[in-house]
């Protein structure tokens, strides 16, 4: 991305694509390009995907042709949606760490964390079991969020009628609304296969577990993990 970044001097576009930034952003300022140059500057995320570059800034994408550097067009991140395929199996060691809740304070884990047995079992030869249904998020071709049950004797396991989810984004992409399509979508998955309840394990002072209220998900039990954290155990009637 170095390379957009130091041509950001050659961003250039047309009065039609200037009218379009404007409308789907509404933006007030006229020198379009000047906002984006910007955006480009203090991006939160950049990724280059077949010709072309999507610049993340602020809840906003930047469309800009890699060649040429013309700014195509500009919205609002509007991830899509859809039911998890086994070739995105391949994305979730990425999401099970992201989903690893790290206090305010505490230092980063490693990657490798995940490999630990408690942790992998929830990814672990995924779709090969009863019970292992998932979704992603999807933005300009890049899978950027991922929700999923398993029915696993793990952190959230009730019965084996009731399988336990999880969810993730990456942190460019959180605060968009996002989390909550993800779930509302997978709620419908796990119904359609006969499921009636969806389970989950969340540190007690993860503000998540505000989120998970939102969306239907009552506490139930209370509980010490293998590390010593205190959790909640939490429920959801379909």
């Amino acid at each position: 991305m170095d390379n957009l970044i130091n041509n950001i001097e050659k961003l250039h576009t047309t009065a039609l694509s200037k009218a379009r930034v404007r409308n789907n952003l509404h933006l007030g300022t006229l020198d379009v390009v000047e906002w984006c140059q910007q955006a480009v500057e203090h991006a939160n995320y950049i990724m280059k995907s077949g010709k072309n570059y999507y610049v993340y800034y602020n809840g906003d994408v930047i469309t800009i042709n890699a060649h040429s550097y013309t700014i195509i067009t500009a919205h609002k991140i509007n991830a899509k949606i859809r039911v998890m395929g086994e070739s995105d199996h391949a994305c979730l060691d990425e999401f099970l760490y992201q989903a690893i809740f790290i206090p305010k304070g505490e230092d980063v884990p490693p990657r490798n964390i995940i490999n630990v047995p408690e942790i992998f079992i929830y990814i672990k030869n995924f779709g090969e079991e009863i019970g292992d249904l998932g979704v992603v998020a999807e933005q300009n071709g890049q899978v950027v969020g991922a929700a999923w049950t398993r029915i696993i004797h793990a952190y959230g396991h009730i019965d084996e009628n009731i399988p336990e989810l999880a969810i993730s984004l990456l942190p460019e992409f959180r605060g968009y609304g996002i989390g909550a399509k993800l779930m509302k979508k997978l709620f419908k998955v796990i119904e359609e296969n006969g499921y009636s309840q969806t389970s989950l394990s969340v540190q007690k002072d993860n503000p998540a577990v505000r989120f998970y209220q939102r969306l239907g998900y009552e506490i139930i039990n209370d509980k010490v993990d293998h590390v010593g954290n205190g959790d909640y155990l939490m429920i959801k009637i379909l």
